[in-house]
């Protein structure tokens, strides 16, 4: 089974371990993932921030080969490290065995009407078509962050497969599936609504499974400390509602 929405990394206060994670997932039945590194929302030098999370999706590839799970990291672009120049897009997905993209308009400011995000933007949908990168793109119902933002981009760059992250707006998702056939979503905290919806719309196969794991076990219960292994292989086991069904809304 492939998940294609994880994370690692710094996500508040606490800590979640790629071999931790990989571990609780490997238990799960998940033998592939696509995952991306939480820590690139900190706000650091951005040097320092580029450097870390490239030493982190390092080691976590590492942990991922020695637990079984085939692993694809997403370079959860920064657009602050690129207009410090700090790396280029070339460097980046040079340096690190990057499998695609991923963009959060939420956590990170895309305002496409400013030229400088606009040819970043540019840049990492050319990269990925030349490439053949995917783009994990987060989804919400606020206007920064609906898919239609991306629109232009999708439509002049059709060999990229762009995957919509938590299937929102639902409208606008259906919208998109509609019109650009290399668009795809995912499950990550999309309802059952949400899902049957874009299944009887006729894109069943258009919807990819994800878990947004561990952010899920961290709404579930707020841990006050880094989560051991055990605790996360223990909350799979216990609460298979919430690892594995879509809840209804994502996180901020």
């Amino acid at each position: 089974m492939t998940d294609y929405h994880v994370h690692i990394g710094q996500y508040h206060a606490v800590y979640y371990y790629a071999d931790r994670v990989f571990s609780a997932l490997r238990k799960a039945g998940v033998d592939e993932a696509w995952f991306s590194s939480t820590t690139s929302c900190l706000y650091c030098e951005e040097r320092a921030l580029y450097e870390g999370v490239r030493g982190e999706v390092r080691d976590a590839l590492k942990a991922a080969a020695e637990i079984g799970i085939k692993a694809h990291p997403l370079y959860w672009v920064v657009p602050s490290v690129h207009f410090a120049k700090a790396v280029t897009v070339k460097q980046a997905m040079s340096e690190t065995a990057y499998g695609g993209f991923k963009i959060h308009p939420f956590a990170q400011k895309w305002d496409l009407q400013d030229a400088r995000t606009l040819a970043l933007a540019k840049e990492i949908f050319s990269y990925a078509e030349a490439h053949e990168k995917r783009i994990l793109i987060h989804c919400g119902d606020d206007e920064f962050e609906k898919p239609a933002l991306f629109e232009p981009l999708i439509a002049c760059h059709p060999r990229v497969t762009v995957q919509l992250a938590h299937c929102r707006p639902l409208k606008e998702t259906l919208e998109m599936l509609k019109k650009y056939p290399n668009t795809v979503c995912d499950s990550a905290f999309a309802s059952e609504e949400t899902l049957l919806a874009i299944r009887e719309a006729g894109f069943a196969d258009r919807i990819r499974f994800g878990t947004d794991f561990p952010i899920t076990h961290y709404f579930s219960e707020r841990p006050n400390h880094d989560p051991t292994t055990d605790e996360l292989m223990a909350w799979f086991s216990s609460t298979p509602a919430q690892s594995c069904t879509p809840q209804s809304s994502p996180p901020r």
